[in-house]
């Protein structure tokens, strides 16, 4: 007899991805005590504690968590499979929950696009969708907390699997009435002497000043935001300059001031966007059928 049901399963996952009980309780239009209720009868049935609750960072997944996950996730797959295979041929097809998290920097760039066209080939899939800073979806990544990422290829270890979905070139970003925005193109040796507008992101700011560093130049005035868009609107304003990788469509800030945007004189490795896959378990159906079609479609290439 199974003691355990799929309910309770998806539950499970839905806290492990979230991070706390009333998060997976509103993903799921249920009551929290509905949740936590699930997560326990698991931890009894199976004798394992599954989750560490931290006060400050929310439910972590403890080792046993970690292994159920993927087991979960593979469960609920086969059991939406099953579902749907008695509902006609042109209901079948793959099923199941795909999580993905993106660096918010770069989640609308290519995840809408990604989601949509996998969407139009496997429309019984359901995504469970979130964006974070860097350090952030790295801890999701590697807790198995989301089974796949689109984020910057920085600060992963080399094992985890990855596939290239563009490579970007560093920019200057300049008020439209700056002394250097007529040029074609800029020096880091100027942009150091300026006041340098820069994102509050550890590896982000980093990445961005050590193109200063590989140069012998060590930037002195700094100004520090927490998005890109106040980031691009402070440059649009002439509070100082800036550096990105990523690049909306039309230079301008959200209220409408030109952005002069120009290439870096000095020759400076690009940044890969890449689709990454969690060393913490074996990939699901769906995560693979995702790395696949992307591959397919033209949108990745291994790294």
């Amino acid at each position: 007899m199974i003691a355990f049901s799929f309910r309770q399963l998806e539950y499970f996952v839905a806290a492990a991805e979230h991070g706390s009980i009333s998060a997976a309780a509103r993903a799921r239009h249920v009551s929290q005590p509905s949740v936590s209720q699930a997560v326990a009868q698991l931890e009894v049935v199976l004798g394992e504690t599954l989750f560490r609750r931290q006060v400050s960072r929310g439910l972590e997944l403890t080792p046993a968590g970690q292994r159920l996950l993927g087991r979960a996730r593979d469960i609920l797959a086969l059991a939406a499979g099953l579902a749907t295979e008695g509902a006609g041929e042109a209901a079948r097809g793959l099923s199941g929950q795909l999580s993905l998290t993106c660096f918010q920097d770069l989640g609308a760039y290519y995840a809408p696009r990604l989601l949509a066209g996998f969407r139009r080939l496997h429309p019984h899939v359901a995504v469970t969708l979130f964006e974070a800073d860097l350090a952030m979806v790295h801890r999701a990544l590697t807790a198995g907390k989301a089974e796949l990422a689109l984020t910057y290829d920085l600060g992963f270890d080399q094992r985890i699997p990855r596939w290239i979905l563009a490579r970007l070139e560093p920019y200057a970003l300049l008020p439209a009435g700056h002394a250097l925005a007529g040029q074609p193109s800029v020096s880091l040796k100027d942009l150091a002497g300026e006041r340098l507008i820069l994102e509050d992101i550890a590896q982000t700011r980093e990445y961005f000043l050590s193109l200063f560093w590989a140069h012998g130049l060590r930037p002195q005035l700094h100004q520090y935001t927490q998005t890109f868009e106040m980031q691009r609107g402070l440059v649009a304003h002439g509070y100082g300059v800036a550096l990105s990788c990523t690049r909306p469509a039309g230079d301008h800030s959200y209220d409408g001031r030109p952005i002069v945007c120009l290439p870096l004189r000095e020759a400076v490795a690009p940044q890969r966007v890449v689709l990454a896959r969690s060393p913490a378990m074996r990939p699901s159906p769906v995560a693979e059928a995702f790395i696949q079609w992307a591959c397919e479609a033209g949108h990745a290439e291994p790294a």
